[in-house]
């Protein structure tokens, strides 16, 4: 018998282009569409099996990346129980973009969040713009210890990347 154990609230940062409608349309099972611009702030849920029989439901919040949403952003974070920076490991300045992003979120916190580093398109390997190294310096500038590089379009690394930001708030 699979139970709801737990219900956890993460915020996902990232910019444009980086993977968030497809996530969410994963996550909703909804069919391919015209992807849209996430207008302000957003959410979905993704229900993940962990240890085979307990369902936690993930409540992903997606930013917008329109500055006139920024405002909103203290009010999206607020009562978060981890974060998922996400970058394009194609696009070399996806990382600097959710590095400025996530200063400003850690800013508006009063307490510590897990955070887990996650490069997309992992699929596309062949066209790499961000390093190994970039990656190991970016994660030790920032205190990030976990990261996950994962394919939303074939789906790889998907369901490991929840797992594995669930790991992360479970041992906090």
């Amino acid at each position: 018998m699979v139970e709801h154990f737990k219900i956890f609230k993460v915020c996902l940062l990232a910019g444009k282009n980086v993977g968030k409608k497809t996530l969410e349309e994963i996550s909703q099972k909804v069919p391919d569409h015209e992807t849209g611009l996430t207008l302000g702030v957003e959410w979905f849920y993704k229900d993940v099996l962990v240890n085979g029989n307990i369902t936690t439901k993930v409540q992903l919040w997606t930013n917008s990346n329109n500055e006139t949403f920024q405002p909103l952003w203290k009010f999206y974070i607020r009562g978060s129980n981890g974060i998922i920076l996400m970058y394009d490991i194609t696009y070399a300045n996806s990382l600097n973009v959710i590095s400025e992003w996530y200063q400003r979120v850690k800013n508006q916190l009063d307490y510590e969040v897990p955070v887990l580093l996650v490069g997309n398109k992992l699929d596309l390997e062949e066209n790499r713009e961000v390093s190994k190294e970039q990656i190991k310096k970016f994660k030790t500038d920032n205190k990030i210890s976990s990261s996950i590089e994962i394919s939303l379009k074939t789906g790889e690394n998907v369901d490991a990347m929840l797992r594995k930001v669930i790991g992360i708030i479970d041992s906090v």
